[in-house]
């Protein structure tokens, strides 16, 4: 269905070519750029040195771009009141003349169109819903084009609430352009199957600038094939929803919900009450590109329960800075992935990549960078599930049968394989959403903290974290294993990244790192980046392997010395799944690493770190950490003592700051202990001899 006139289109055709060739190739490609080319797209000047005159939609004039005087064969909707005006033939177009058009005082008044037929406005046409009628385009009907008209007032207040005012229905084949929606309560724009919606304002709307919702399909996407194209999207949210009803997810300039492929390219989306453009519940296969996003009070992009996207070559400032302050505990990102990532199961055309790829962007200023973020009680039967009858599209049937009572314990009373098989596979992995597969690269990010309203421990950070409660006795899974999984087993990464100003990294629960440990062994993250323009070797973030350090995969290089055994066990964790546990069948004990000379080090100043706890009350109390420094040709330089003294039942840190003789190669531990008994138990994790940052 395309009714565009050619001078238009080619109008058009240029618009969009002029905007890609501003940033780079008009091709996604399916992998990282090559060094220089991605440099190029970042080169200032270009596309992210100013916002470009033509994403300004509402400044411009172009809704009153249409037809001056009625197109031959076409019926005159005259200016007034169009009360009872039969506006629902088939295959006709409909001219609005110039002037204010109503539809009369009833609520449901409004325009049913006839499937395949146009409307358009001439300049000056106004359709004005005066706050008596909830919607102006409702009903089945395909193939419908709505251009040039000025759309306002719908909606009776709070009532629009989740509605849509143009395409109310989300019906199919419908494209609407060179529209000015203002001041509609609600959506201004609802989209179905194979809808667009471009050259338009959509501006100060009550709920959503663009928003979608049909009935889902059974195993299947309800939406398909959506554009979101060169529109200015401002103000939306005036109705503040988030605020009457806390925790709802339901503002934004646009809210995408369970779409399968979508085009949102070219877009100005800024100064929106809420998040800019948010996907939420199992969206696949998603285009962002060339869109400025820009001082939204909350997220610019928030990808959630959804998978499949390319974010590229998109311009983010100043974003996230009221809900970032409103709300501490978590991150209030430029990008948000929340539950989302990338498989090779599920549709890719659209975003040439079976990941979500995030590169060649600018964030400049915003309250934070990129979150990657899994809730663990975040899967199908859970009481963290906020889409309630939605389960990931991994599941059929993808709604999950009564009862829909989310808060017992007890799900024995459920049939759903999501609920009896979840220990087991494919359902152990296919009943929660993952986020996995995420790459972060090619990517400028500046941050001036003098310019940002900064407050708690999220502001100029990336995360890779996760969060939720051990509290659900029958559900597989843990937080310290969603945690494992999303820093180090899921295949998410930033690399090849260029930062400038005083960024900081958060992991696990959230604690925040410094570049240089980010960079370095278990994180490993940014290779190949730069912070203020230097790269090189981070410093040692831990000369332990990570098992030694941590336990996680193994005992590492731990060894029972005298007087008593070793275990790696569950128990003995203070983070991740395990810890080391000392065994005493003596008064007196010795550990030591089997590892003779130890663990390569460097000369210089040292942080060294330990969590030790007792396993038995009463039990050990003291015990001390000797740090002993050889040289290449394994001869002793220097022994230094951490003293470990008061212990109780509860974890505690013991750190010491060292310095490493100037010729020192190896570092190798011993822990020693006296005033036990047999049967006595020590508890160790999360031992660090690292590089001072």
């Amino acid at each position: 269905m395309i009714r565009i006139k050619w001078g238009e289109a080619l109008k058009r055709r240029q618009l969009v070519v002029a905007v890609a060739l501003a940033v780079g190739t008009l091709t996604v490609p399916t992998g990282q750029p090559a060094p220089a080319a991605a440099a190029a797209e970042r080169t200032p000047g270009g596309w992210y040195a100013q916002l470009p005159t033509e994403l300004r939609v509402c400044d411009g004039d172009g809704w009153n771009g249409g037809p001056s005087v009625a197109p031959d064969g076409s019926v005159v909707v005259p200016a007034g009141d169009n009360t009872g005006f039969n506006f629902g033939q088939t295959g006709q177009t409909y001219w609005f003349a110039p002037g204010v058009h109503t539809l009369g005082t009833g609520e449901y008044s409004t325009v049913t169109p006839g499937s395949g037929s146009s409307y358009l406005g001439a300049p000056g046409a106004v359709l004005d819903g005066m706050n008596a009628n909830k919607y102006a385009f409702a009903g089945p009907a395909t193939d419908v084009r709505i251009a040039y008209l000025e759309i306002r007032n719908f909606g009776r207040g709070l009532d629009n609430n989740n509605e849509g005012v143009i395409n109310h229905n989300a019906s199919n084949d419908w494209l609407m352009e060179f529209l000015y929606a203002h001041h509609n309560d609600g959506a201004a724009v609802f989209l179905g199957s194979l809808n667009t919606i471009r050259d338009s304002c959509l501006k100060d709307n009550g709920q959503y600038g663009v928003s979608m919702y049909d009935d889902q399909v059974e195993g299947d996407s309800a939406i398909k094939g959506i554009v979101v194209d060169n529109n200015e999207i401002v103000g939306n949210n005036q109705d503040d929803w988030e605020t009457r009803e806390p925790g709802c997810g339901c503002t934004g300039g646009v809210k995408f919900w369970d779409v399968k492929g979508a085009t949102v390219t070219a877009n100005y989306v800024h100064d929106n009450l809420s998040v800019g453009l948010w996907a939420d519940t199992n969206n696949i296969d998603f285009l962002f590109d060339s869109n400025w996003i820009e001082h939204n009070q909350s997220v610019g992009i928030w990808y959630e329960i959804s998978y499949n996207a390319t974010m590229s070559r998109n311009v983010f400032k100043r974003n996230g800075w009221v809900s970032g302050n409103q709300n501490l505990g978590s991150p209030s990102p430029a990008i948000y992935i929340s539950e989302s990532g990338g498989d090779a199961r599920l549709q890719h055309s659209i975003t040439g990549s079976p990941n979500l790829d995030i590169r060649n962007n600018l964030f400049e200023d915003n309250f934070s960078g990129v979150s990657i973020y899994e809730n663990a009680n975040r899967f199908c039967n859970a009481n963290g599930n906020t889409s309630k009858t939605y389960c990931t599209p991994f599941v059929s049937p993808t709604v999950i049968p009564p009862p829909y009572d989310f808060d017992y314990l007890d799900p024995i009373n459920a049939t759903h394989p999501c609920y009896t098989s979840i220990a087991n596979e494919p359902y152990r992995s296919d009943c929660r959403w993952h986020s996995r597969d995420v790459k972060v690269f090619s990517n400028e990010f500046r941050f001036d903290q003098a310019k940002v309203p900064c407050a708690g421990t999220y502001c100029g950070a990336q995360a890779l974290i996760a969060t939720g409660a051990d509290n659900l006795p029958w559900m597989p899974y843990t937080v310290s294993g969603i945690q494992q999984d999303v820093m180090f087993n899921n295949g998410n990464s930033f690399h090849d990244n260029a930062y400038f100003g005083d960024w900081r990294f958060a992991r696990g629960w959230g604690d925040t790192i410094s570049w240089n440990t980010w960079r370095a062994a278990p994180y490993n993250q940014d290779a190949g980046s730069t912070l203020d323009g230097a790269s090189g070797p981070p410093p040692i973030a831990n000369a332990l392997d990570v098992d030694t350090a941590t336990l996680e995969g193994s005992l590492g290089k731990w060894s029972p010395w005298f007087g008593c055994t070793l275990e790696r066990v569950a128990d003995a964790a203070h983070s991740g799944g395990y810890g080391l546990r000392v065994a005493l069948t003596g008064a007196s004990f010795g550990v030591s690493l089997a590892n003779w000379p130890g663990f390569t080090a460097n000369p210089g100043g040292k942080r060294v770190s330990l969590w030790a706890r007792q396993g038995t009350s009463p039990g050990v109390t003291t015990a001390t950490l000797s740090v002993r420094w050889f040289n290449a040709d394994q001869v002793l330089l220097a022994t230094d003592v951490v003293p470990i003294t008061g212990l109780t039942p509860n974890w505690q840190e013991f750190t010491a700051q060292l310095t490493a003789p100037s010729t020192a190669a190896t570092v190798f531990l011993e822990l020693t202990g006296g005033g036990g008994a047999t049967g006595n138990t020590l508890l160790l994790d999360d031992l660090v001899v690292a590089d001072q940052q």
